[in-house]
Formats: C-alpha cells, sequence, structure tokens
C-alpha cells in the first residue's frame, strides 16, 4: 500500500521549518537543576496534577546529553557554577533554559560573595520565572513562553547556515 492510497483525500500543507518547530516544542526534555526551595515546586510541577504531559514534559532526564531544556531552580554557588555551566555545554543543540525563582535569575536575598548573583551572567537564559519560590503555574507559563520560542525559530535557516 503506497503513500497516495493510505493518505486517500487528506492533504497536509506545512513548511518543514513549521513541522521541525512542532515536534520540538511538543517534546521537551528538561532536565531539572535544582539546589534549594525552587527544587520542591519544580517537583510539584512535574507530578500528576498539573499534567506536564501536555507540553511533552513528562520524561525527566537526568542527564544533560539527553536533555534539551534546563530548569535552574534555587541558590548557585561560585563553586557550583562550573558544573552548572559544564552541564550547560554537554546539552545538544538546540536547547534552552529556563532561571526558576529571585534566586537563580538574580542571587534573590543572598546578596552575597559566595553566591552568583544571577545564572545569566554564566550561561544564556531563554525564560526568566520570577518568584520566591514560584508556584507551579509560574513554572508552567514559563514552559508555554519556551513553546512560543521554539515556535518561532528558524531551523532550517540554521542548517543552510551551517551546511555553507
Amino acid at each position: 500500500m503506497g503513500l497516495e492510497a493510505s493518505l486517500g483525500d487528506n492533504v497536509l500543507t506545512t513548511t518543514l521549518d513549521k513541522m521541525i518547530n512542532w515536534a520540538r516544542k511538543s517534546s521537551l526534555w528538561p532536565m531539572p537543576f535544582g539546589t534549594a526551595c525552587c527544587a520542591i515546586e519544580m517537583m510539584a510541577t512535574l507530578s500528576g496534577r498539573f499534567d506536564m504531559a501536555r507540553f511533552g514534559a513528562e520524561a525527566v532526564r537526568f542527564s544533560p546529553r539527553q536533555s534539551d531544556l534546563l530548569i535552574v531552580s534555587g541558590r548557585i554557588s561560585i563553586k557550583m557554577m562550573p558544573v552548572l555551566k559544564k552541564i550547560y555545554d554537554q546539552m545538544p543543540d538546540p536547547k534552552w533554559v529556563i532561571s526558576m525563582g529571585a534566586c537563580a535569575s538574580s542571587g534573590g536575598v543572598f546578596n552575597t560573595y559566595t553566591l552568583v548573583q544571577g545564572v545569566d551572567q554564566f550561561i544564556p537564559v531563554d525564560v526568566y520565572v520570577p518568584g520566591c519560590p514560584p508556584r507551579p503555574e509560574d513554572l508552567i507559563y514559563g514552559f508555554m513562553k519556551i513553546q512560543e520560542k521554539i515556535q518561532r525559530e528558524n531551523p532550517t535557516q540554521v542548517v543552510a547556515e551551517v551546511g555553507a
């Protein structure tokens, strides 16, 4: 049975960019990097009550080589920053980062020499989720913002530039 026979009268019209973006935004593989209070809220978000399967993010990966979304939550010490940078570097492209909570985004109330005052000084951040700690609904909103960002990308243009 050929493709024409199996499709019948159905027609699918789209672009390759839209199809790739749909697949990427519908199958996010998050890697949690939780060091403090926000990690508890992240665990609550990934529980069955909030149904992260609707975003394709129910399969949490603890290996950076299998992840495309890094969720940094909680305060990050200066000694921990090289570890986070190495994890980010090991993630395959394309990759996205959510900075969850006030501590990860700006250092929070801990303005000390031992803590990083925002992870965006060391790795690029795509979405900031404010709060101390942010509620699960806020993190879900961050997932939706990542999906919107993915939908606006042009993956075939990147492939063309790399191949040129």
